[in-house]
Parts: structure tokens; C-alpha cells; sequence
């Protein structure tokens, strides 16, 4: 079942099946770090009151606005 990544839990691990990033800055960092579909992520933190969301992968930690991880379709493993 597919969800946005904002909605995964903390210590998920879930796999991305779609990027709808409008900031084509934010679209071309994700890509240059590995994040594409069929990447596998693990929900690391979430900020209180909608703030950032933080996942790892490929063993960086990338923390991404919370609005900006509406925009990435993610599956649970």
C-alpha cells in the first residue's frame, strides 16, 4: 500500500515508488544522494508540529521539509 513518506512511522523501513518533487533543486540533490525510485529508506525522526522529516539511506541521514516529503510516494518493505 502506498502512502506519502510523511506518513511512514519513525524506524520504518519503506521503499520509494514515486517522486513528485516541484523544486527542481530539491529533485536534483535527492537524485545526486541516491534517492530514486525503488531506494530503500529507513524514517529516522520526525519534528513535532509538522517540522522536518528525517530518513536515512545508503548511510546518510537527509532531512527534508515536512511539506516537501508529502511529495514522495513511499511502500512499506
Amino acid at each position: 500500500m502506498s502512502k506519502q513518506l510523511n506518513q511512514a512511522v519513525i524506524g520504518e523501513y519503506v521503499t520509494i515508488t514515486s517522486l513528485h518533487i516541484t523544486n527542481p533543486k530539491l529533485e536534483k540533490r535527492l537524485l545526486s544522494l541516491g534517492c530514486k525510485e525503488g531506494c530503500e529508506i529507513c524514517i529516522k525522526q520526525k519534528g513535532l508540529f509538522g517540522g522536518p522529516c528525517t530518513f536515512e539511506t545508503k548511510g546518510q541521514y537527509i532531512s527534508i521539509r515536512n511539506c516537501d516529503a508529502c511529495d514522495i510516494m513511499v511502500e512499506v518493505r
